[in-house]
């Protein structure tokens, strides 16, 4: 059975649309130069906010910036009273250290969750703003009432921003969890053993069917395009027809990511009217 993310957007955006009513939603996404799946996300970004009628800032930076320079621009906002959060759109040109950026930003108006701060936060278990893609992945088992507790999650990934924090995520929710990556022996007796495989490791179908048991759950959170930019998955179609549930791509986590952005969003704005 393939399951979707609109629904659960759809409800997402009816709550966000109050929240943003209320004022202070304010967030600022910052894009270096113009490549094409990055406009994508904004523009996509950009269309959530005018639904829910929150405003949302873009502001464009040169491809040749420096490093340094784009760091003053992010200590800018930092400065800014209107910003409640700031997101810095990926990827960043290959002469700019992303982690460097990523740390001047002020991590109480991190809307991504990327900052270390807020990632030793989650691992630490303590309240605070999640990434945003592992908390869509959460959030659609969830709400297809897709049981964790007790079930064995084989997390293909292990990047800080997502197949990382969505393994402690599982954890937390009493998962047993396995990641795995590029130098795991034998990666289709790890999936083949999983109740639950989150892909996470942006390669395209590289999944297969002979790597699932029968009635598994796949949540398939990778996003690749083929030669004629059509939107794939990291699992193939064959594994997802064994599935007992299975994400659509597109259509199932990446229709729920954005709306966890303005989620945390909401959450930024909420904390900045407790102080």
């Amino acid at each position: 059975m393939m399951i979707y993310g609109k629904d659960i957007r759809d409800k997402m955006k009816l709550e966000l649309r109050v929240a943003a009513a209320q004022g202070g939603m304010v967030m600022t996404i910052v894009q270096v130069g113009e490549e094409g799946p990055s406009t994508a996300y904004v523009n996509g970004a950009q269309r959530f906010a005018r639904d829910i009628e929150c405003e949302l800032r873009i502001m464009h930076l040169p491809a040749d910036i420096s490093e340094e320079a784009m760091i003053g621009e992010i200590e800018a906002l930092n400065r800014d009273p209107e910003v409640t959060g700031i997101m810095i759109q990926k990827p960043l040109p290959e002469h700019i250290n992303s982690d460097l950026v990523v740390a001047a930003m002020d991590y109480g108006k991190d809307v991504e969750g990327v900052h270390p701060y807020n990632l030793g936060r989650l691992l630490t278990k303590e309240p605070g703003i999640r990434p945003t893609t592992p908390k869509a992945v959460i959030r659609m088992l969830k709400d297809h009432n897709l049981n964790i507790d007790g079930q064995k999650v084989t997390v293909v990934g292990r990047s800080s921003i997502l197949g990382g924090p969505v393994a402690v995520m599982a954890i937390a929710e009493n998962g047993t969890v396995t990641v795995c990556h590029t130098h795991t022996r034998d990666l289709a007796a790890e999936t083949g053993a999983a109740d639950i495989i989150i892909a996470a490791l942006g390669k395209s179908h590289y999944i297969t069917a002979d790597m699932v048991k029968e009635g598994v759950v796949i949540i398939d959170a990778g996003i690749n395009f083929d030669a004629s930019g059509k939107i794939t998955g990291d699992v193939h179609p064959a594994a997802c027809a064994k599935a007992g549930y299975a994400s659509a791509v597109p259509g199932g986590v990446g229709m729920i990511t954005t709306a966890e952005l303005f989620d945390n969003l909401r959450i930024l704005a909420q904390r900045k009217k407790t102080i």
